[in-house]
Formats: C-alpha cells, structure tokens, sequence
C-alpha cells in the first residue's frame, strides 16, 4: 500500500519536471518593435512660410562698466548684484580725507590770491601800483581758481554715481579694496528695453539698412507662448573674424510681468522676403537639426507616411540661414522628414509623431 503511493508521487514529479522542460524550451518570446518618437516636418517652399528664424541673444539696451577717475580706497560700496537703482544714487564711495584736504588747501591759496589781486586793484585806482603788477597777480589769482575747480572735482569723483536707472549687474571691486583711476568697480545695465542680437551672413545683412520695417517679433526661451513686436536697430558692419557673420541687433520691449535678463536665450522672426533671393532650387530650406553626416555626405531622414518608417535620402545643401540650412537637391515638395530626433534612426525604423 505504502510502495503504491509512493511510486504515483514519483511518476507526478516526473510529469511536472516534464512539462515545465517542455514549456521553457518550446516558446518563442517577441521582442516588441522599437518605435521610436520623431518631430515630423512637411517640405514646402520657404516662399509659403510666414517667417524665417534666427537664433538671438538677449542684451541690455544701455549697459555700462563704470569706474573712478581718481584711486583710493574703497570705504562704501553699499549697493549689492542684481539691485535695482535709480539715477544719481550712490553706487561706492572712496576715503575722502586726501581729497578733502587738497580741496581746503587750494581754497586757501585761492583766498590769498584773490585778497592780493583786490588789493593790486585797489592801489592801481590811486595810481599807487604797475598795471603790470595787477595783471599779474590777476594771473595768480586764476590759476588758483583752476586748482580749486579741479581739487572739488576730485573729492566729487570719489563718489560713484548711476548714470541711468538699472540692475547691478556684477560688482567688479571688493570693498576696501584699494583701487587705481579707470579701474572696472561696477557693471549696470538698464532695465525695460531690451535688444536681440542675432548673427546674419553677408549676403543678407545688406538687407537690412533699406528695408521697410515688417514684422519682425522675438520669442523669448523663457516666454515661448508670446511674440513680442521688435524692429531693426542696426548693423555692425564689421564682420565676425571667426564665424565670418554679422551682428544685428532687434530692439523690443517685453510686456508687463516678463522678466528679461542680459544673456537670455531668444528667437528672432523675420519675413521670408528678406532671404528669398538666397534660395536655390525650389527654396526649400529644412531646421539645421534634421541635417546629418555621414562624413561623406549630408543627409535627412524621409518618412513613409503609409508604413511610419524612415528612409536615408542624401542631399545637397547650400548656405545656412538662421536655423535652417537651404536645400538645393534632394527634398520636393509635399514630402515629410525627420526634423527632431533623427539621431538614433536606421533603414525601415518605424516612428511616431511627437510634437513636443
């Protein structure tokens, strides 16, 4: 009875080892699919596009590094970064003591000069004295006058002052520090209006000097929901040494309740006429971001719209414009590219759209 059990124990043993074995070995597991998010863009000529973009940088429209004319040592500097100040308040003072005695010095020597030349004056009317001899004290009493003047202005330039309303944008001194005449001490920048500078190449920069103004708008990197209006301001005619590019500046006031920085990050539109001439082929352009290299070779990623899968399509590609970059061959019209997102794709990857 004992041995009957325990063999039907053995033979179940058996047949579950035998079943979980052939249930390991047998299936097949899939890997799912990857399919991978990409920004998706639809090829048209840049004709039928509103604006063409510039990557800009936000700068303060007065900006000014300030320092003493005269050396001493710094006592007060009372003002802290990121500070508002208005006109004419105190930004850091000097010790006065040196200044304050040369100025009790000359006024004294300017005090004797002018009892002299009074009393010179007074002798000529009682023709007690040489003409000479009061033109000369007159002299003395002039010079005198001038060193006075310019020891009051050296006790007043131990006290700096804002120029203009604005932020503290970075203290360059230390207090009690001991600084020499034309030593940077403090860096302010207005607030309110603003400028952005973007880098055009030279075909285009000519442009801008005698075109009407359109409408142009900046987005802002923090501020990407509002197009603030901006407008041309001016050209540097100077070419960049490195880049090869020109600096123009858009000046713009942000609205109430936006908070623009020096060195904010921002885009500049502008109207497609004003690169038109610089497209060739069908001017189609496409955003810097969906052109690759293959180190031989440029090239973009083509989308079929029926499989959602990707095809490499080489390209030839002219100049770059703002943050797009002029396809001369290779795209047509109505055809749809990877714009965002091309780095990670292969040869028949499939892809979905991600707008973000």
């Amino acid at each position: 009875m004992i041995g009957g059990i325990v063999e039907r124990s053995w033979r179940n043993i058996a047949l579950a080892a035998c079943v979980f074995v052939a249930g390991c070995g047998g299936a097949n597991v899939d890997e799912p699919e990857i399919v991978r998010p990409a920004k998706l863009l639809v090829i048209e000529p840049a004709g039928e596009r509103l604006d063409v973009s510039f990557p800009a940088i936000v700068e303060a429209r007065n900006s000014s590094t300030l320092t003493f004319q005269v050396g001493g040592l710094l006592t007060d500097f009372p003002v802290s970064e990121s500070q508002f100040v208005r006109r004419g308040q105190v930004l850091a003072r000097l010790d006065q003591r040196r200044y304050s005695n040369a100025v009790a010095s000359a006024q004294a020597q300017f005090d004797a000069a002018q009892r002299d030349y009074e009393s010179a004056a007074a002798l000529l009317e009682q023709n007690a004295i040489a003409e000479i001899q009061v033109r000369q004290r007159e002299a003395q009493r002039d010079v005198a006058a001038a060193s006075l003047d310019s020891a009051k202005k050296d006790l007043a330039d131990t006290v700096l002052r804002a120029p203009f309303s604005g932020v503290v944008a970075e203290k360059l001194a230390v207090r009690f520090e001991n600084v020499s005449p034309q030593q940077d001490v403090v860096t302010l920048q207005s607030t309110g209006a603003a400028e952005a500078v973007v880098n055009v190449p030279s075909s285009v920069v000519a442009r801008f000097g005698g075109r009407q103004a359109t409408s142009e708008y900046i987005v802002l990197s923090s501020a990407l929901e509002m197009q603030i209006p901006g407008r041309f301001l001016a050209a540097r005619t100077q070419a960049d040494t490195q880049s090869q590019t020109f600096r123009v500046k858009f000046a713009f006031t942000p609205p109430q309740g936006v908070t623009v920085l020096p060195g904010m990050t921002a885009t500049v539109y502008v109207g497609r006429d004003l690169v038109e001439e610089e497209l060739e082929g069908d001017g189609i352009t496409v955003p810097l971001g969906a052109v690759l290299s293959d180190g031989k070779a440029r090239y973009v990623w083509v989308v079929d719209l029926k499989t959602m899968t990707v095809s490499k399509r080489q390209i030839t590609v002219a100049q770059s414009i703002g943050d797009e970059i002029a396809v001369s061959d290779g795209l047509k019209k109505g055809e749809t590219i990877v714009a965002a997102g091309a780095a990670y794709l292969h040869d028949g990857m499939k892809i979905r759209p991600h707008d973000s």
